[in-house]
């Protein structure tokens, strides 16, 4: 997940009534605000998701493989196979890894998989 820095001025003291210089101060605290909500926005809680899931926000960009389905993927020895599922719109998708943890959350992850429900 991103986080979101504190930004400080670094300038020269303000003195009253002198609108130059508050001006150059409040365009770089109204951009550092804006790019502080788009930090947020677009933050994902995958470090990878390239494989292009609609809602699954998979860790690996390497795909796994599968047998007959994409829901009976096949884990490298060493690796457990961890699912859920997610839902964009009205579709249901299925959402896969081959994880050293027994859960989710826990990696190294070998690859990733999704496909719809």
């Amino acid at each position: 997940m991103t986080a979101l820095e504190c930004v400080e001025s670094s300038g020269p003291e303000l003195e009253e009534g002198n609108d130059t210089g508050r001006r150059p101060i409040l365009l770089a605290s109204a951009a550092a605000f804006i790019a502080g909500v788009a930090t947020l926005l677009n933050a994902s809680p995958a470090a990878a998701d390239c494989l292009g899931s609609p809602c699954c926000s998979l860790a690996s960009c390497t795909r796994c493989r599968y047998q007959v389905e994409p829901d009976r993927y096949t884990c490298p020895s060493g690796y457990y196979r961890t699912m859920w599922t997610c839902v964009s719109g009205s579709t249901t998708f299925g959402c896969g890894e081959c994880s050293r943890g027994r859960d989710c959350y826990t990696g190294p992850f070998a690859c990733s998989i999704w496909f719809r429900w």
